[in-house]
């Protein structure tokens, strides 16, 4: 499902709301009144993009439906825009990418188009309909250092690209401190009236118009506004609880744990090892001498405000 149809969007925001393409308003006659395919409207990329690994440069683009019989050219043309809109590539429904002909295809029920871009301009010398930005897009990106996730949202290490919703509601500032704070939660349960929309990687703070949406962004950023604050470099691998446990407040299931010393904390990922161990090992979950949990973030540190500890946060399963 889109991001428009999941969130319940009217459709006057399709154009504001989806940066990423816009359908042409004039459709182009087929080729050929016998031809097994049909020739379809050109459709906009706006910005570069992709879908999965197939990499597709802004431009106009025409559309082939090799299964008329199946699927229409107006069927075709929302489908691209759904797979365009998708946060990680990996299509529903049964559908596949064959990169080398730009094909989108699956057996059941048998249907497959093709797209091919024409340049900047539809190939039918109309004039594509250019989407309102919305909220626009923020100028830099933002850097996760490793794998990491948002409840149900697998956020991969790399940089992205934060897509405000209306920018009247909310600053790029703001939007990347969010995804920050949403980054450090431990549990994944997002502050009300905050919630994710895992597919499309869209935040919302309870309303449709306020509120931003991330993208991976390939290749080398520009610049970086930031990491997350108070984290210091992320440590390999995960540290693994073998039963349900708890260590003061702080629950903590058993599975594989995500850990990282506090930036200014000096400790080694071997020594949050260490303390991680000495604590589950406590009598009565009591936390040895000044340490005190935030259970909000999953943060240890050796005293209320010292600046020594480190983080952790349960793994995607």
């Amino acid at each position: 499902m889109t991001r428009l149809r999941r969130l319940l969007l009217p459709a006057a925001l399709l154009l504001t709301c989806v940066p990423a393409a816009a359908a042409h308003a004039q459709a182009q006659a087929p080729a050929g009144g016998g031809s097994s395919t049909t020739n379809c409207p050109s459709f906009q990329v706006l910005n570069n993009d992709r879908i999965g690994n197939l990499q597709l440069p802004a431009g106009a683009y025409d559309i082939t439906v090799n299964t008329p019989s199946t699927l229409t050219c107006a069927a075709a043309s929302d489908l691209f825009r759904q797979f365009l809109e998708d946060f990680d590539g990996r299509l529903g429904g049964g559908w596949q990418i064959t990169i080398s002909t730009a094909t989108f295809s699956r057996s059941t029920p048998r249907q497959s188009f093709s797209v091919a871009r024409t340049g900047a301009q539809p190939s039918n010398g109309g004039s594509p309909i250019q989407p309102d930005i919305g909220g626009g897009t923020c100028p830099a990106t933002f850097q996760v250092l490793h794998e990491d996730h948002i409840g149900d949202l697998a956020v991969p290490a790399g940089n992205y690209r934060l897509n405000l919703l209306s920018a009247e509601r909310m600053t790029c500032d703001q939007a990347a401190s969010s995804l920050a704070s949403f980054l450090q939660d431990y549990n994944g349960r997002l502050p009300r009236p905050w919630f994710v929309d895992a597919e499309t990687g869209t935040f919302l703070n309870g309303s449709i118009n306020v509120g931003f949406w991330i993208e991976p962004v390939s290749g080398t950023p520009f610049r970086t506004v930031l990491k997350l604050p108070g984290d210091g470099t992320p440590c390999a691998g995960t540290f693994q609880v073998l039963h349900n446990d708890k260590i003061g407040a702080l629950n903590v299931p058993k599975g594989h744990y995500l850990f990282v010393p506090l930036a200014q904390s000096n400790l080694s990922c071997k020594q949050v090892v260490t303390l991680l161990r000495r604590f589950l090992a406590a009598p009565q979950n009591q936390l040895p001498g000044q340490w005190v949990v935030a259970r909000k973030s999953g943060t240890f540190t050796d005293g209320r405000g010292s600046k020594v500890g480190f983080r952790i946060k349960p793994a995607q399963t």
